[in-house]
């Protein structure tokens, strides 16, 4: 056991020298990432704000003079824009000058006044579709606020609802992207170095004299994990302490669980990228078949969608990917300080992952050497 040890730290070191001696690399995978971390963490969100409405306003009483009033007092509408007829308004929504149209009736204020029920249009722009179904929810309040004003009378009595957000209390969107950035973007370097470790190898010629040394293959293996998984741990512990640096997110959790967690995630991801480069010929079809895999992982991650809106059959599939996992530790240290047990019970499919991957790295290696 000592002699593969020895084996095992004279290939990782090998490899270590490789990466690091390399200042593209180097700055590929600290400079990139941190860029990457600010621009991805800040400008991706799925609020809708500064939303611009059209109107066309056929009526000149109280009901659409409150309507509108209320609509420009949203906080998240940046401007009400005032159109002649539907035909115009169309025009916008085509042009995407505004994502919503209200189109108010003539009669509006007399039905309300007669206490008969009222009736607005509403078009909007189904190319956005989630940003159509936020605008409708929001026109939607806006409006039931202002028929409850107009007849109080006529208003129905119902439970009022007092809200309290746990862990995020003014759902604020950048506490569940920025920790979500930390498993997306270390998943990109450690698989892109990873699927290199082989593949570069054979490109360079220097297979056959690396197979005619007195190594075994999962000895290769163990030596190759060696850059992924320090690039991986690098980033993730930077991420950890540049968040809170950066914004307003509060990191609760224990820093020891953090990267205890980083350290099972990168070793998952780089034995899948090392499957990936034992079937590759050379660094471009690893790269290739590393952007196939990245792309399903982060899809079922439920860093896009929760993994519960997902078709049933495709949920057990999502379970195995280590990204999910990675995601409720992230979110979980960040925001709720999650227990130990919880975080360890999370890490145990990602290390099962990673056997899986490295046993399975390690036969196709042993095939394509035959």
């Amino acid at each position: 056991m000592t002699g593969a040890l020895t084996r095992i730290a004279a290939m990782a070191l090998k490899e270590l020298r490789v990466v690091l001696l390399d200042r593209r690399v180097l700055t590929t995978l600290v400079a990139s990432p941190i860029i990457q971390l600010i621009l991805f963490g800040f400008a991706t969100t799925l609020e809708v704000r500064n939303i611009d409405i059209g109107v066309v306003n056929r009526d000149a009483g109280i009901a659409s003079e409150r309507l509108l009033s209320a609509t420009a007092a949203v906080r998240n509408v940046r401007a009400v824009t005032a159109y002649p007829n539907e035909r115009a308004l169309a025009v916008a929504i085509e042009r995407r000058e505004v994502i919503a149209g209200l189109i108010i009736p003539a009669d509006l204020s007399a039905r309300i006044a007669r206490g008969e029920p009222g009736q607005v249009g509403l078009l909007l722009d189904g190319r956005r579709v989630n940003a159509a179904q936020i605008v409708a929810g929001y026109l939607g309040e806006v409006a039931l606020q202002t028929g409850t004003q107009l007849r109080p009378e006529a208003a129905v009595a119902t439970p009022q609802i007092a809200a309290r957000h746990w862990f995020n209390p003014n759902l604020e969107y950048r506490w569940f992207t920025l920790p979500g950035m930390i498993t997306l973007i270390t998943t990109v370097i450690v698989l892109s170095v990873s699927v290199q470790a082989i593949a570069r190898e054979r490109e360079a010629g220097t297979w056959d004299q690396l197979m005619a040394m007195p190594i075994r293959s999962w000895e290769i293996l163990a030596g190759k994990c060696a850059p992924a998984l320090s690039v991986g741990l690098f980033n993730g512990a930077l991420y950890v302490l540049m968040i809170p640096l950066v914004s307003d997110v509060p990191f609760n959790g224990s820093l020891g669980m953090m990267l205890l967690a980083v350290a099972c995630f990168s070793l998952s991801v780089t034995a899948i990228g090392l499957c990936v480069s034992s079937l590759a010929q050379n660094q471009q079809q690893a790269f290739l078949g590393g952007f196939l895999v990245i792309v399903p992982m982060m899809l079922l991650s439920g860093y896009a969608s929760p993994v519960d809106s997902m078709a049933s059959w495709l949920q057990p599939v999502a379970l195995i990917d280590p990204l999910s996992h990675m995601l409720i530790i992230c979110h979980g240290l960040f925001l709720k300080a999650m227990p130990a047990d919880l975080v360890v019970r999370q890490m145990l499919p990602m290390l099962a992952v990673a056997v899986m991957a490295f046993g399975l790295a390690n036969l196709l290696l042993k095939w394509r050497s035959e």
